[in-house]
């Protein structure tokens, strides 16, 4: 598995670089997670694309074929069919997320994914934001998902930290306090 991301990573870092260069990182991005999306709705395409029997250069033939059907850039279509060609398209997953995260990295972007029991308002959306970019250090992009097995407050992750704001957790450590006979203020 580790070996499977360093290569995906080193697609995607190779990618990234040459998308800067002609400053379509956005485009590129979104042109991959497209292929990505559409190979994996159609059967027959995936099949002819990922089985080890059909040979490098004929998927390499399909995949630039479709990129350009779709009006892909030639430089997303020269990475697809090199993929194809050396049978890393199974890997495309993976190269999509190294890539989203390398471009995030370079335009001060940080991920964050917050769990609330029920929907933030716009006002506590923009509070919410502005903390965490103060507190992470760049431009926050909120997921926010509904939990509904949270009594109240937020649990906040990006990438391995984890902010737990809940109830939840603020009754945990309240019962842990009266356990040990602290007082509470």
């Amino acid at each position: 598995m580790r070996q499977r991301e360093g290569t995906a990573r080193r697609y995607a870092k190779a990618l990234i670089d040459l998308a800067r260069h002609s400053g379509d990182e956005e485009k590129t991005g979104a042109e991959i997670a497209g292929f990505s999306e559409l190979i994996s709705n159609q059967a027959g395409l995936k099949h002819s694309l990922v089985y080890p029997w059909v040979k490098g250069s004929d998927k390499q033939r399909v995949a630039a074929a479709v990129a350009e059907r779709l009006n892909y850039s030639k430089l997303t279509r020269n990475f697809l069919g090199l993929l194809a060609f050396r049978r890393r398209l199974e890997y495309l997953p993976e190269i999509i997320r190294a890539y989203q995260q390398l471009l995030d990295q370079y335009r001060g972007r940080v991920r964050a994914v917050v769990s609330t029991a029920v929907p933030l308002n716009a006002s506590e959306r923009t509070l919410l934001t502005e903390k965490l970019s103060n507190t992470l250090g760049g431009q926050v992009l909120l997921e926010e998902r509904v939990d509904e097995t949270l009594l109240g407050g937020f649990i906040v992750q990006s990438g391995s930290m984890v902010l737990d704001g809940s109830l939840d957790s603020q009754l945990a450590r309240m019962r842990e306090h009266l356990a040990k006979g602290d007082r509470i203020q």
